[in-house]
């Protein structure tokens, strides 16, 4: 029994001890590879040790858990989460998310099952300190790779200059390295290290800090800053002691001060205005705020929440009040949000008030803990698990979690639980410790009944999903056997009827629009393509009726195949489910400008204009549908509206102006194009086209000429040009 014993204890360690290097998964053959990967392999893991766990607990009373309010609020936050979840508008995406996020209760659930295993296994501090050790090893390695990417040794995932490491989102490498910047600090400080191991903790400490001055994270930094002038603060009123503790806070206030007041006295200066970091900084301010889309998306939040205030709507549902309450000012801005981008938002839209006051109890445990007159920790250790907590607070009233960030808080309440609660002797006494079991019994009935339970579990809340996943990548892939081979990878992905078919129907209609318009495909393969594509939409929508996004889907699938009925009785039943949302009526006008009901198609543009006039985009479809009805009045008006630069440039007016027939405006157009950009050999093609199609063949040749002439190497081509010109 001591040899199983021991298998099953140093196996749930070595689970455990792989946990910190999950943020390094990116496998590429899978769909959103810096989510899906690592949030497979968290699950797997934790379900894998969790089972272990509970054949070891019943070995061995030491690994069972112990109860403390921070194990109670866990618990307690699980079981509204899933309450919430059930009784949401969208249960099975509640509970399984998707592969953009891999959230849900599926999470929530593995985050507690994890929480459970590390406490238990990591029961006494000097454990503690290798798993987190561990984590600001990990984090170092993250650092490190960031450099090759400044270097531009690797690539920055996201685009753009801020670094996001392995994460593929600068702002979650950015919470990330603000937990391990703690640790290292909360370890810095202990008196028991080693003058080289004090050394080791300040050099990752300051390598992630440049690494997350590069993430240019805003929510982070700032609440970085916030947490160490907090921790400041705490120290220089409360320790009485150690007097240099005091004066290294000070000088911590001090340099704090001098930078935030030497940046802000700068901030309007070029050396700031160019950076690509400070610059983010400088432009802090309401009149920024305004702009951006948390702006609009908090008060719809707040509706929300009035709507369900209990349990609110469930996890992974907000779009449903995002789209219900539409602010039309957001016309032109992304489309459809998931997230509120402030946790607590978040999880008052999920789960209601009770939802959100479950969530706020981690805090409140842990801080209880961390302060509560028996707890063992000095004031800086308190300090400084205080100054995280208030940073990782800050950070998420900005953004919301994600499996890493999850991870590293969960982490600290579990540290923070197994270095403050005392075990209890009387506890001790109680059956649940002293209950012991013959080794019979853990051999033929325990052990047994666990495996076979959690090979179930990895397989069904996983293997499905996971394959199906990697079989959409295939799909997506132009493969060697042809297009048909795409088309059987699609309709394998639907037979392991996973959480992943909604993402994957989403895919398959970009797909059949591809294969739909392109040359050399047989018409038979488009049609297979086609009737997949409008099955599953249509599935879609008969699962989750009142969901104004994949109504749109299925009327924009419908449009773009010139079935203008169908699309628009999708479309009508999306503007009941969002009636404030302009892009609807735009959709829902191009489907009776297909039909030619030029008087519809006005209707529903006007409609889309009033709801946000001094919208850009709503101006641009309330022009253009003038130029289709062509009603002069409301061009006069729109013209004082629109710059002349904007109907140069954007192609749309171009199109319109061509839809009808008006190639004077087409040609006035190519003419002032060609005029700023006279190397631009694509606009000297469409304006011989013009010339071609207004049976202008002269001027169209002339126009070839004159490109040879300027460009000799341009020769053969335009010869085969005018060749077909001429009809030769």
């Amino acid at each position: 029994m001591q040899t199983f014993k021991n298998i099953l204890k140093y196996s749930v360690l070595a689970g455990l001890f792989i946990i910190p290097f999950i943020p390094f998964i990116v496998p590429q053959a899978m769909f959103f590879p810096f989510i899906t990967g690592k949030g497979f392999a968290f699950r797997i893991i934790t379900e894998i040790i969790f089972g272990l766990f509970v054949i070891l607990a019943f070995i061995d009373s030491e690994y069972r858990p112990k109860m403390s309010w921070i194990t109670k609020s866990v618990l307690l936050f699980t079981f509204i989460v899933l309450v919430a979840d059930i009784f949401g508008v969208n249960p099975y995406k509640s509970l399984w998310s998707n592969y953009e996020r891999m959230e849900g209760f599926v999470l929530i659930s593995h985050l507690a099952l994890f929480y459970i295993v590390s406490t238990s296994m990591f029961n006494s501090f000097s454990k503690w300190v290798n798993y987190l050790n561990l984590n600001i090893g990990a984090s170092a390695l993250m650092s490190i790779y960031g450099l090759f990417q400044l270097a531009g040794k690797a690539t920055i995932n996201q685009g753009g200059v801020r670094v996001d490491g392995t994460f593929g989102n600068a702002t979650y490498l950015a919470i990330y390295l603000v937990f391990n910047i703690f640790l290292c600090l909360y370890f810095l400080v202990d008196s028991s290290k080693a003058k080289w191991q004090r050394w080791v903790y300040a050099s990752i400490g300051l390598l992630d800090l440049i690494i997350l001055y590069y993430t240019a994270t805003r929510g982070a930094i700032l609440g970085l800053i916030g947490g160490l002038v907090l921790v400041g603060i705490i120290t220089v009123f409360k320790e009485k002691e150690n007097l240099a503790l005091r004066k290294i806070s000070y000088s911590l206030l001090a340099i704090i001060l001098v930078i935030v007041g030497g940046f802000i006295s700068v901030r309007n200066t070029d050396f700031v205005q160019k950076s690509p970091v400070l610059s983010r900084f400088s432009s802090l301010g309401f009149s920024e705020i305004k702009n951006q889309g948390r702006y609009f998306v908090w008060p719809m939040a707040i509706k929300g929440f009035k709507e369900n205030p209990v349990l609110g709507w469930g996890q992974e549902n907000f779009n449903f009040v995002f789209n219900k309450n539409y602010d039309p000012r957001m016309y032109g801005q992304e489309q459809w949000f998931d997230r509120t981008h402030d946790i607590f938002l978040d999880w008052l839209i999920a789960g209601g008030l009770l939802g959100l006051l479950s969530y706020l109890s981690l805090y409140a445990a842990l801080l209880y803990y961390i302060w509560r007159k028996e707890s063992q920790l000095k004031l800086s250790e308190k300090s400084i698990l205080t100054g995280l907590v208030a940073a990782y607070l800050f950070h998420n009233i900005f953004v919301f979690d994600n499996l890493i960030s999850y991870i590293m808080f969960f982490s600290v309440l579990g540290f923070v639980h197994s270095i403050s609660v005392n075990r209890n002797p009387s506890l001790e006494q109680s059956s649940f410790y002293t209950k012991r079991f013959s080794d019979d019994v853990v051999y033929y009935v325990v052990a047994p009944i666990v495996i076979i339970f959690t090979v179930l579990g990895v397989y069904f809340v996983n293997i499905p999903a996971l394959i199906a996943n990697q079989t959409l990548i295939q799909a997506m892939t132009p493969q060697s056997a042809g297009i048909t081979e795409n088309f059987n990878l699609f309709k394998k992905v639907y037979t392991y009827d996973s959480f992943g078919n909604s993402e994957a129907t989403e895919q398959l209609i970009q797909i059949a629009y591809q294969v739909n318009g392109a040359s050399g495909v047989p018409d038979n393969v488009k049609q297979q393509f086609y009737e997949l594509a409008k099955l599953k939409i249509e599935e879609k929508v008969a699962q989750t009726p009142n969901d104004a996004r994949y109504l749109v889907f299925a009327g924009s699938f419908y449009n773009r195949f010139g079935q203008y009925d169908d699309a628009i009785k999708y479309l009508e039943r999306a503007i009941v489910e969002s009636p404030n949302k302009q892009s609807i009526y735009a959709e829902l006008g191009s489907s009776y400008l297909g039909k030619k009901d030029l008087n519809k198609m006005f209707e529903n543009m006007k409609r889309a204009y009033d709801l946000a006039p001094n919208s850009k985009e709503s101006q641009i479809i309330y022009a253009l549908a003038a130029i289709y009805t062509k009603n002069t009045a409301v061009l006069s008006e729109m013209s004082k509206k629109i710059d002349q630069q904007t109907i140069l440039t954007d192609n749309r007016f171009l199109q319109t102006y061509a839809a009808i027939g008006d190639y004077n405006a087409v040609i006035s157009i190519l003419l002032t194009r060609i005029q700023q950009d006279p190397n631009n050999k694509d606009y000297k093609l469409s304006l011989a086209s013009t010339y071609y199609t207004m049976g202008q063949k002269q001027k169209a040749i002339d126009v070839i000429n004159a490109m040879i002439k300027e460009d000799p190497s341009f020769k053969e081509q335009g010869d085969q040009y005018i060749k077909q010109i001429n009809g030769n």
